[in-house]
């Protein structure tokens, strides 16, 4: 194990005492040292803006259901922290599901399943290695870094690349004019992006927050409208099937009550909503921005050669 690894903090965002102890002992083994855990968003998203003030970069483990917000809540505040911190989403939710993806596409490092297994994690300490190493390499190894943003993505566009590698355009042709003739890299159609309205930069990722206050700190859950009064509350709230509001039992589901399942609860201004809203965060200049607003970038697009 790289010692830059071994020497980076990590965070375990983690309300399963037996996960936490589990991914402790997994980290251990690979000569990892500074790990601190947290049960809920609350404490965890405080510990990392600590961390961050004096100079750290901890990795995060993050579950995805925590019991006062969720991963969409937890990623977007840690986003606006510190805009490329890593984090491993770790969940029993399939890796295909629509909310995995949006978490994906929102900026997470890594998808960790769950049960969690010790070669899962072997591989993600592998791929930061990697990736850390990569990052450190000079000029002349600037290929591979290239190929390895490619690989990492579907499809890529030149603007992209430069701006992450920090790479002009003088520096890159030779490069991919070499990766080309090596078959490892191949040029697709032209790819038009968001780019921020203000400094024109395309690394951009979405931000999800309540309609109602733009908050950021929200949880899902199911909700239960009780007919009677109106009551609209979580389902932990109707103790013993009992309403919270006229103290009225609920009995007959349809009839009584109805559940409003995959809602969504500020916990800022207690608005409860389905459809999260989104902005756009550029992560070079911190502008949000919705998409009525942004800039289209449009450049040349690859990809990396199936072989």
């Amino acid at each position: 194990m790289a010692p830059v690894i071994r020497e980076r903090n990590f965070l375990i965002i983690e309300d399963s005492p037996a996960v936490n102890l589990l991914l402790k002992e997994y980290l251990k083994k690979f000569g990892i040292k500074k790990i601190t855990s947290y049960e809920n968003g609350k404490k965890g998203i405080r510990a990392f803006k600590n961390l961050v003030k004096i100079k750290k970069n901890p990795i995060v483990f993050l579950d995805y259901n925590l019991p006062d917000m969720n991963g969409f809540s937890v990623m977007t505040q840690l986003i606006k922290i510190k805009p490329d911190v890593k984090v491993i989403i770790e969940t029993a939710v399939e890796k295909n599901e629509q909310s995995i993806k949006d978490l994906i596409a929102q900026g997470a490092y890594h998808y960790l399943p769950k049960p969690i297994r010790f070669e899962d994690i072997k591989i993600i300490i592998e791929s930061l290695e990697m990736e850390e190493s990569m990052l450190n390499k000079k000029q002349d190894n600037m290929s591979q870094e290239v190929v390895h943003m490619i690989n990492r993505n579907t499809q890529v566009s030149f603007a992209k690349i430069s701006e992450f590698l920090n790479i002009g355009k003088e520096d890159f042709l030779p490069i991919i004019t070499k990766l080309k003739s090596e078959n490892k890299v191949m040029q697709i159609n032209d790819i038009k992006e968001i780019a921020c309205q203000n400094c024109s930069s395309v690394k951009i990722t979405q931000v999800f927050h309540c309609p109602a206050c733009n908050g950021s700190n929200f949880k899902q859950e199911n909700l239960i409208e009780h007919y009677n009064c109106g009551n609209v509350s979580p389902e932990f709230s109707y103790n013993d099937d009992v309403c919270p509001k006229c103290r009225d039992k609920i009995k007959v589901l349809g009839a009584d009550y109805k559940v409003l399942k995959n809602y969504y609860t500020c916990n800022d201004c207690n608005e409860k909503f389905q459809e999260i809203a989104t902005k756009f965060l550029c992560l070079k200049c911190n502008n949000q921005f919705k998409m009525e607003d942004a800039k289209w970038a449009t450049s040349l697009g690859y990809r990396v050669v199936s072989q």
